[in-house]
């Protein structure tokens, strides 16, 4: 499946973005072209090295499609590139699994079974934005798929939705908040499922048999999980092993705006939380180049928590020629 065709990693005016040093070692929380990002892998790495990291992940929503090129280029630029993805979890609310968002780290990113479950996710994700983007135009707001899909190189999101949207139909929704409420959460008008997506269970044992390290991103971003503890807790039982602390939830969904204190607290109660449940500790941006205003490397972890996650995997795997 050919993703990452959109950008080529310039801004608007065609000038290489300006790179703020990071006060981190390793960002492993990353999206470029071949999901929603707006950088090609091989610019993130180059953007990577300018900002002083030593190790990234290319997180890409699930797709590893961009991944070869990455590492590659990290091996010439002297960056530890990691095979990494980020798979939506189905939902399961008898579980208090809601809009989940697994990443595995250290994946073989060949594995042919990993590869054949990804596209499956893929073509599945497709066919939900565009049934999503029909119930919006049925109840006569003005929306296309042709522009949806061409704000980003890969599959499009509930937020890629939600600009063309509130671009076009301007006074319809107060806010994006609004038009998420209304139509686009869980419960909303047009929040649909998918045809095909994996349960915790089977996206931690796909992370695994690929031999990788499966991680439960952005735990405080997660405004529908009534019980955030005890979710964390039957994560872990289900085979989660490691909790993303560090992340930028001021500048994301549903925290936008978070005052930095208030967002310290949250992360020092997931850091405390991880200490006690064993779990191994991650960190990163969600960089997405222009379409965030986040900086390569805003949030990360340092090279010691990284080995610890290191040890946890198989990698490197033997190279496929």
């Amino acid at each position: 499946m050919l993703l990452c065709q959109r950008w080529q990693g310039a801004n608007s005016s065609g000038e290489a973005p300006t790179i703020t040093r990071s006060q981190y070692e390793v960002d492993l929380h990353i999206h470029s072209t071949c999901s929603d990002g707006s950088f090609t892998p091989r610019k993130i790495v180059e953007l990577a090295k300018a900002a002083g990291l030593k190790a990234i992940a290319i997180t890409d929503h699930d797709t590893v499609e961009g991944v070869a090129d990455a590492v590659t280029s990290g091996e010439e630029s002297g960056i530890e590139v990691v095979p990494a993805v980020e798979l939506s979890i189905k939902n399961e609310p008898e579980k208090d699994f809601v809009e989940l968002h697994l990443l595995g780290y250290f994946i073989d990113h060949q594995d042919e079974e990993l590869k054949d479950i990804l596209d499956r996710i893929v073509q599945a994700r497709i066919e939900q934005k565009i049934r999503q983007i029909k119930v919006l135009q049925d109840d006569g707001i003005d929306v296309s798929v042709e522009e949806v899909f061409s704000l980003v190189g890969g599959v499009p999101g509930r937020p890629h939705i939600a600009e063309v949207v509130m671009r076009r139909n301007p006074g319809r929704f107060a806010s994006k908040e609004e038009l998420f409420a209304e139509y686009l959460t869980v419960g909303g008008k047009a929040y649909t499922k998918r045809s095909f997506s994996l349960t915790l269970a089977e996206a931690v044992q796909a992370v695994v048999k690929a031999g990788g390290v499966p991680v439960l991103a952005h735990p405080g971003a997660y405004d529908k999980v009534k019980d955030i503890e005890a979710m964390i807790h039957r994560a872990q039982e289900t085979g989660v092993q490691g909790l993303e602390i560090a992340y930028t939830y001021n500048k994301n969904r549903p925290h936008y705006g978070m005052a930095l204190t208030e967002m310290q607290a949250l992360m020092s109660r997931f850091e405390a939380l991880a200490d006690k449940l064993g779990l191994v500790k991650t960190g990163g941006s969600d960089f997405h180049g222009e379409r965030k205003d986040i900086e390569l490397g805003e949030m990360g972890m340092t090279c010691v928590e990284f080995q610890k996650l290191k040890t946890k995997s198989s990698y490197p795997f033997p190279r496929r020629l």
